[in-house]
């Protein structure tokens, strides 16, 4: 019966005009499923039970599994590469699939030696976990103050999910990110509307869940209060806190990468085959975020080597990384089909903030007066000093302060040393693959150190920082047993303080200077701000020189979307008897304000600043126009 509905959904599929290899992959393997069930039954079943068998499953979840994969590959074929998808089946496919592939690599009388979590365990990180959320949701749309262009671009995308001009989750969207994370942002819209906090609150939950996940890897590895100190720094580290406060993807890799490294430690410590399973599903799922996911399934396979070095896997254990492998191409499956049709789309957003790009590095090379390797390994060189003294740059996070600041960089090199001794155990080995998989591609990417890159490198530097203090708590139980307290409360207070260092860098010293958007920002923020206060009916005019133009702002077209202006050069492109106009000015166009005020005497100015007394721009209005700068405070 499977057998003839998936050759039948793969006809459906074949009729939609959509990718021909994924349908016609449906039709063949439907129709051989069929075939095989009707002529050969008793040769098929003995391969199949002996590999249900390997597995520890039954002969039917062998047969879930192999049919959730077609149902994946189904779901390619329905999505197809637009916007909309080609069949209303695409999610549901692809759902079902993954669940059928999970529940097939279930094992029953599945126990776990794990130690369990007490009452006043769950209490705690529970109540970190929403003072994490907290810190990151806390006036959300003032903090980061300005709403950037690539904020307003996620959130035109996520838009379209509202409206029905998108329904495909398994395709791409802005920038060729996979449309699955606009999806999620498109759900804070549907709360709270075409805002700033609907497009930043999905951020804030990820960061925030970010925290127990940590506590719960690093309870496996440590001890609990070390655990907890992990979780704790993590909440409020200022990098960590930031990008969980923006509209942009990469908050989720962090997330991801614990819930797969967790997964796959307890996996392969216990043999469980659930914790395999969330491994896998949290591996498949992680490549559909920000560029620095890709990193993930390749520093899990170079530790998965020394997690067999350290402890050879027996049958339990390959069978549990068999399903893990298996959870994880349910969940790639569509967007992985999709790469292989569109190779270019893979590397696209790479490419863009690649020191290899063709010609690029050598022509930046011999301006520096070095080689294109030289200039490589300088790159790398300055992403390793951004962890503890170069200062952060980038588009959306320059700090004025690296990485790890005072006392988190002072222990974050103690455990550093203490992984260095300790490398050949995997659970000191994880966090030094992890800086240095980071540090190798922040080096090949652009404005080195970049922070939104070094993200990534979030949960590796909690578990850092911890590490001498788990180190003194373990040594004053085997040697001061009577002054573990002490050690317990002096490493309360160090965690105090570098939890209040995080977070006065961040809410004291950058956030009140404005200085995430670029001034390009400011002016479209403050444009936002006043645009409403004017009659519908004004006709405005934007002067944004060789600077910015009023219609390439994706924020404000986000934001104000009824919103519209005229972008011109000069004064005569706005008509003698225009009435009730208002013209926007940028500072360097003093010369077109002048033309204005000669031209239409009659109108009202007024100059924009922010609130460091920085000239935006000025306005020049007339008719009804000015009537209403009165309405729009200082």
């Amino acid at each position: 019966m499977a057998g003839l509905a998936q050759a039948s959904l793969g006809a459906y599929l074949l009729s939609l005009d959509g990718p021909p290899l994924a349908s016609l992959a449906v039709a063949i393997l439907g129709s051989l499923e069929t075939l095989a069930g009707v002529l050969a039954a008793r040769r098929v079943a003995t391969p199949l039970g002996r590999l249900a068998a390997w597995v520890g499953v039954s002969a039917t979840q062998a047969l879930a599994i192999a049919n959730g994969l077609v149902l994946a590959v189904a779901a390619r074929a329905a999505a197809g590469d637009g916007p909309l998808v080609l069949s209303p089946l695409a999610t549901p496919l692809w759902l079902a699939g993954i669940a059928l592939v999970a529940w097939g690599c279930t094992r029953r009388g599945d126990t776990s030696a794990a130690r369990r979590w007490t009452r006043l365990e769950i209490a705690a990180v529970g109540l970190l976990a929403l003072a994490a959320f907290i810190v990151r949701a806390w006036d959300l749309g003032h903090m980061p103050f300005v709403l950037s262009g690539d904020e307003g671009s996620a959130g035109l995308t996520a838009w379209e999910f509202r409206t029905g001009a998108r329904d495909n989750l398994l395709s791409l969207g802005w920038f060729s990110f996979p449309s699955f994370y606009f999806a999620l942002l498109s759900l804070g819209q549907l709360i709270f509307g075409r805002t700033t906090e609907a497009i930043r609150i999905v951020s804030a939950f990820a960061g925030a869940l970010t925290i127990p996940a940590l506590y719960a890897l690093a309870r496996e590895m440590l001890s609990r209060p070390a655990a907890f100190a992990a979780a704790a720094w993590l909440a409020a580290f200022h990098v960590h806190v930031f990008f969980s406060r923006l509209a942009y993807n990469n908050i989720f890799d962090g997330l991801l990468l614990v819930l797969a490294a967790g997964g796959l430690w307890r996996g392969w410590q216990s043999g469980e085959r659930r914790a395999f399973l969330i491994a896998g599903l949290t591996l498949g799922l992680s490549q559909f975020f920000y560029t620095t996911g890709r990193l993930t399934p390749i520093l899990l396979a170079l530790w998965l080597a020394l997690l067999a070095l350290h402890r050879r896997p027996d049958h339990a254990r390959l069978a549990g990384l068999a399903s893990m492998l298996l959870a994880g191409a349910a969940v790639f499956l569509p967007l992985g089909l999709l790469y292989a049709a569109h190779p270019e789309e893979l590397f696209f957003t790479a490419s863009r903030v690649s020191m290899l790009i063709p010609g690029w590095t050598a022509e930046a090379a011999a301006a520096l007066g070095t080689s294109a390797s030289g200039l490589v390994l300088e790159q790398i060189w300055v992403t390793a000093l951004g962890l503890t003294v170069g200062e952060l740059q980038g588009v959306y996070y320059a700090s004025g302060a690296p990485l790890l600041i005072s006392l988190s960089g002072v222990l974050f090199y103690g455990g550093l040393a203490l992984c260095l001794a300790r490398f050949k155990q995997p659970r000191f080995s994880l966090w030094l693959l992890l800086l240095a998989g980071t540090i190798l591609a922040g080096g090949l990417s652009i404005q080195a150190p970049n922070s939104q890159r070094l993200l990534y490198l979030a949960p590796a530097l909690a578990m850092l920082v911890v590490l001498p203090l788990e180190q003194a708590w373990i040594w004053a139980g085997a040697h001061w047993v009577r002054g573990r307290p002490a050690v317990l409360v002096s490493g309360a207070i160090l965690l105090a303080v570098m939890m209040a260092q995080n977070l006065d860098l961040l809410f004291v010293r950058y956030f009140p200077r404005e200085e995430y958007g670029s001034l390009n920002g400011a002016v479209t923020q403050e444009m936002i701000a006043i645009l409403p206060a004017f009659p519908d009916e004004t006709k405005v005019y934007f002067f944004g020189g060789e600077r910015m133009g009023f219609a390439s702002i994706p924020s404000l077209a986000y934001l104000l979307p009824q919103a519209a202006a005229t972008d011109a050069d000069s004064a005569q492109d706005v008509p003698a008897d225009a009435t009730g106009l208002l013209a926007i000015v940028l500072p360097e166009q003093a010369p077109v304000l002048a033309e204005l005020e000669r031209r239409f005497p009659e109108g009202t100015g007024m100059r924009r600043y922010n609130r460091f007394g920085r000239v935006l721009f000025d306005l020049w209005a007339v008719g009804e126009a000015a009537a209403a700068l009165p309405s729009i405070s200082p």
